[in-house]
């Protein structure tokens, strides 16, 4: 790939992740990173990825026929999202979110891309990453996992 596809790469992923956000509902957006601009955190991203198994228990399931209602207050508690607090969102590139309605928020998140359950976010220390969602591990259920930078946390 040349400099020049790069950078028009570059520039579409941003203004992909750009346009994600701005559909967001209950959450206020400080920060855009491109692709190389928050080192530590793709640290951790990469770290979490090469350490997550396709045989990994997951923190918390919950039936896939839950109503909306219990879907976004299962994910509230496992992963103890605060209102008014500061996350890192994945969105093709990562951004520093606050959630200003959790509740808004938190459904906002859940379908942020059509046809897709679930989010990637990580804490603003970068002491754990969370991504809830459908995988192949469980097709009845959807599944949190929460990863420490370190170690995984499982029930």
């Amino acid at each position: 790939m040349t400099e020049r596809q790069k950078l028009i790469a570059q520039k579409l992923a941003m203004q992909s992740a750009k346009n994600k956000l701005k559909q967001l509902s209950g959450v206020a957006v400080s920060e855009l990173y491109g692709e190389n601009q928050n080192p530590a955190l793709n640290e951790l991203t990469a770290a979490y990825r090469a350490t997550f198994s396709d045989h990994q228990e997951p923190y918390s399931r919950l039936p896939y026929k839950s109503s909306k209602e219990k879907i976004c207050s299962w994910i509230i508690d496992a992963m103890e999202l605060k209102e008014q607090g500061e996350y890192y969102y994945y969105c093709g590139l990562w951004s520093k979110i606050k959630l200003l309605d959790i509740k808004c928020a938190v459904a906002a998140l859940w379908r942020s891309e059509k046809n897709v359950s679930g989010f990637l976010l990580a804490e603003t220390d970068l002491s754990r990453i969370m991504e809830c969602g459908l995988d192949s591990r469980d097709e009845y259920h959807f599944l949190i996992d929460i990863w420490t930078f370190g170690h995984s946390v499982c029930l």
